[in-house]
């Protein structure tokens, strides 16, 4: 085992004899580790990953890139391969139906929403066997688009096509936490009982849920949907990529460049319900040939990297060197939730209620991943730190699809500021705060800090119960206006960025929850 103030690169677990079809260590084989067993009787083994043994990085998360301006030529072919043994979708005839609707439709209305509606439901629903034609039809499509009132400009010249896919071994090193749990939850599973194994094994026969303790709470690791499209909303509003789910993983369809993802009138029945959207419009960047392949690129490898930490057992170690399944299922739950919000953030840009919520939720869950407060990321200072170390990290090419949302939100949290308005009339730079304990004075960053910490808070409604926060409370609702910027929540996005380029932070985060 390593020093006792690093994170261990072994763990010692319990895992039943009767694993696997009673192979324990081809299910190790097949997860991507390495067993040792220490006790038959009590089923110790000592794990650790194939990159710890080898001491290389994971291979969890890959990407192809199959067309696009990277491409000397296109590689469709390789999907077939790729896919392996497929999930194929049954062409049902609703499946059909639907097809031909979306078809009709986009004929005809013309509009590019209908269009790519067709085209993610084709790459869905494809068989393994058509799928490579089905992507080149789709690329063929996109390439072929031309500027309305102009034919000679091809509105996606620089259209790619992306797999990322997903390896066995990071579906199965998730599962095995779920299966962990389920054992030390049973005293008859764990004690090898046979009745209690036999009724198992009857269950596993006849389809039964057996290993699945919480399992539906990050059931997005599978198809790696949640943690794909934050990548695909970076340009939230505007849209860069189409995205269909496949078990191979997600095959994505990028533009080449980033168009308007919102119209300025209601798109349907619901958004005539009245909630406050946004209020400012947001610029539509323009970006090089190679933006969107450089994002994907990037994305894939930290994406790599960050589940080569989330799915390693050693984090999970106790003081005494033995896994915790319960604080394993923990940090796979909190990791997806924080994906799943930031997404939802990206995707509600006409609900600024649901995004501020949202927001602070990620925070809170931040801290979980990270070990920093909601102060310390409330904080202008640290944020523009934090886009600063981005900027030096992302490559130019990908940060041009990567950073604007991160931009636009350390710049909301700057105009946080502006909100105290009491502060303008004086002529003041600092918010003086009086109570029984003296007089207490906060610069504007840190009121800042502390206003969106009050925000937070009244989720549970306005007001505190804690003595030592009244005066604090009741000053900050007086001198600010309650203006929040629009592009506050990306906040989320910012430090979802830097979860995903200090994987090190999140190892040695998840390893002092663990090891309690």
């Amino acid at each position: 085992m390593a020093r006792s103030d690093d994170v261990p690169t072994s763990t010692v677990v319990h895992l039943p004899l009767w694993a696997w079809g009673g192979d324990p260590l081809g299910l190790m084989r097949a997860a991507g580790l390495q067993g040792r067993l220490l006790d038959r009787k009590s089923g110790r083994w000592q794990i650790k990953t194939d990159e710890a043994y080898r001491n290389g990085p994971p291979s969890l998360v890959t990407v192809h890139h199959l067309a696009g301006p990277r491409q000397a030529r296109p590689q469709f072919g390789r999907l077939a391969g790729l896919a392996g043994p497929a999930l194929e979708v049954s062409r049902t005839p609703d499946v059909q139906r639907a097809l031909e609707r979306r078809a009709k439709r986009a004929e005809r209305t013309r509009d590019p929403v209908d269009l790519f509606s067709l085209f993610q439901l084709q790459a869905t629903v494809a068989s393994r066997s058509e799928l490579p034609s089905t992507a080149e039809e789709i690329h063929a499509g996109l390439v072929d688009m031309r500027l309305e009132g102009d034919g000679s400009v091809r509105v996606f010249a620089n259209a790619g096509v992306h797999v990322i896919q997903r390896a066995e071994e990071l579906s199965l090193r998730a599962r095995l936490a779920s299966v962990l749990l389920r054992v030390e939850y049973d005293d008859q599973l764990r004690s090898d009982d046979a009745r209690a194994v036999g009724h198992a094994r009857q269950a596993l026969r006849a389809g039964g849920l057996i290993f699945s303790s919480s399992e539906k709470l990050y059931d997005g690791i599978k198809f790696l949907d949640p943690y794909v499209v934050v990548l695909r909303g970076s340009l939230s509003p505007a849209v860069w990529s189409l995205m269909a789910t496949r078990d191979l993983g997600p095959l994505m369809f990028s533009l080449g460049r980033p168009l308007a993802g919102t119209k300025g009138d209601a798109a349907e029945m619901l958004h005539l319900m009245s909630v406050p959207g946004a209020t400012e419009p947001v610029r539509t960047p323009e970006v090089s040939a190679t933006a969107c392949s450089e994002a994907v690129e990037w994305w894939t490898a930290q994406l790599n990297e960050f589940f080569g930490v989330l799915t390693d057992p050693a984090v999970f170690s106790d003081r005494t060197g033995a896994y915790v399944p319960v604080k394993h299922t923990q940090a796979l739950l909190t990791a997806e939730q924080l994906f799943r919000r930031v997404v939802s953030i990206q995707a509600s840009h006409r609900d600024a209620n649901a995004r501020r919520v949202l927001l602070y939720s990620v925070l809170d869950t931040l801290s979980r991943l990270v070990g920093r407060d909601i102060d310390t990321h409330s904080t202008l200072s640290f944020a523009e730190k934090t886009l600063g170390h981005l900027r030096t990290v992302i490559p130019p090419a990908a940060a041009e699809i990567l950073l604007p949302a991160a931009e636009r939100a350390v710049k909301a949290l700057k105009d946080v500021q502006n909100g105290f308005y009491m502060l303008r009339h004086f002529g003041a730079d600092e918010l003086e705060i009086a109570d029984t304990a003296g007089v207490t004075r906060l610069t504007k960053e840190k009121a800042a800090a502390e206003y969106i910490k009050l925000l937070r808070n009244a989720t549970h409604g306005h007001g505190t119960n804690r003595s030592g926060r009244v005066a604090l409370t009741n000053a900050l609702l007086a001198h600010h206006d309650g203006s929040i910027p629009d592009d506050l929540p990306l906040l989320g996005y910012l430090y979802l960025l830097d979860v995903l380029v200090r994987p090190d932070v999140v190892r040695r985060t998840l390893y002092a929850s663990g090891r309690r």
